[in-house]
């Protein structure tokens, strides 16, 4: 079985350098750039999409194209791209110049710069500084929501508490346990609200009307909805069990390549999100590159039929990490499980967390996001090694 891995390697590497002689040929200019390491420091120019990760990321960076970064600190400064991806557990951001931004981490500051469109934040903590500029509409969600720069456009904000004390242009839209509108709080359109806690301070300005969100009712079809209901509980709880048989299956499967994936993402986890994001993202691209080439498009489908077999064995891999690292926290053992039974039990915790958080509500999202991007990047540095002992 290891001369077949070998074998298939060679031929996918031979096929894949073919069709990359190909693409240059004609599309001479595309250009993917990245670093993974423990501490990446960058200050370059990177024409085309860039992606970055570790537990420690400076970035500046002067980009044509998206520009992507995945760590524990992340500090953005000088930066220039199209879209700027960031995820991380301390996020800041300055003297920055992009099209749109998507950051989710513990902690986000957004101190300066500018950015032409949209952004979509999450955090624990985020703050959203006078000095950066948005030239759209925002949304916004975490445990603590500071909102000091005005917007121009339409505002979406959703956190435990909401503090906004700027302008917007459009409708602001803002739930939470305590809203409190600053002095310097201007909206020109409607204010929705949906808070137990509504603070308007002195000065601030309501053009248009005050409307409560309303909470969740039933609908006109309330007999429709009820049996609608019935149904994807049904479908929901078939999706639970499919979903667990499926991460016992692979973990029985190919134990070797669950255990090495485990340890990969325990020992390098800002690592293992980085090639997983790198390879998400890269995939579909190097595929629409591919069915663009005529001699491409064998490979094409090569590759989706790859992307479609190695996706279920992703999340099982992380479910299986977090269920080792469950079992390790509470028996406080090192050891490997061996009976039957922790062999069954604990995949099927982990299984089961992933499924229970990826049902709350915008949270779920990211958790299948990272389920996917951590045993992706697992599954794709430790998987030859692992199938090769195993065989």
């Amino acid at each position: 079985m290891f001369f077949e891995i070998k074998t298939i390697a060679r031929l996918l590497l031979v096929l894949a350098l073919i069709v990359l002689a190909a693409l240059i040929a004609t599309r001479g200019n595309t250009q993917i750039t990245g670093e993974i390491g423990e501490a990446i420091d960058v200050g370059a120019k990177a024409p085309d999409m860039s992606f970055f990760s570790a537990e420690t990321i400076n970035l500046k960076v002067n980009s044509a194209d998206d520009v992507f970064a995945f760590g524990g600190t992340v500090t953005v400064n000088q930066t220039s791209a199209d879209h700027l991806i960031i995820a991380g557990s301390e996020i800041t951001i300055r003297n920055v110049a992009i099209d749109d931004l998507f950051a989710a981490g513990g902690e986000l500051e957004l101190v300066s710069g500018s950015v032409a469109d949209d952004i979509v934040v999450a955090g624990g903590e985020v703050a959203i500084r006078r000095g950066f500029e948005i030239g759209g509409s925002a949304v916004a969600a975490g445990g603590e929501l500071v909102i000091e720069t005005p917007i121009p456009v339409d505002l979406r904000a959703g956190a435990g508490t909401v503090y906004l004390n700027s302008s917007v242009g459009g409708d602001a839209r803002l739930s939470g346990e305590t809203v409190t509108l600053g002095p310097q709080a201007r909206i020109g359109g409607d204010l929705y609200y949906q808070t137990e806690n509504l603070v308007i301070e002195p000065g601030a300005v309501v053009t248009g009307e005050r409307r409560v969100l309303p909470a969740q009712e039933h609908s006109a079809f309330e007999s429709w909805g009820r049996g609608a209901g019935e149904l994807f509980g049904m479908m929901a709880l078939a999706a639970i069990l499919g979903f667990t048989i499926l991460v016992l299956a692979i973990a029985f499967a190919v134990p070797s390549l669950m255990r090495s994936s485990a340890s990969f993402i325990k020992r390098q986890p800002w690592q293992s999100l980085g090639i997983g994001a790198l390879i998400a993202v890269g995939t579909p691209v190097l595929i629409t590159l591919l069915f663009a080439s005529v001699i491409g498009v064998p490979l094409a489908l090569l590759l989706v039929a790859i992307c479609l077999a190695i996706t279920p064995v992703a999340v099982a891999a992380t479910a299986f990490f977090i269920g080792v690292e469950g079992r390790r926290l509470t028996t406080k053992s090192e050891a490997d499980a061996t009976g039957w039974g922790a062999r069954l039990l604990w995949p099927t915790l982990g299984a089961l967390v992933i499924l229970l958080l990826g049902i709350v509500p915008f949270l779920g999202v990211l958790v299948w996001i990272f389920a996917l991007l951590f045993g992706l990047g697992a599954v794709a540095s430790r998987g030859g090694k692992a199938l090769a002992v195993s065989a």
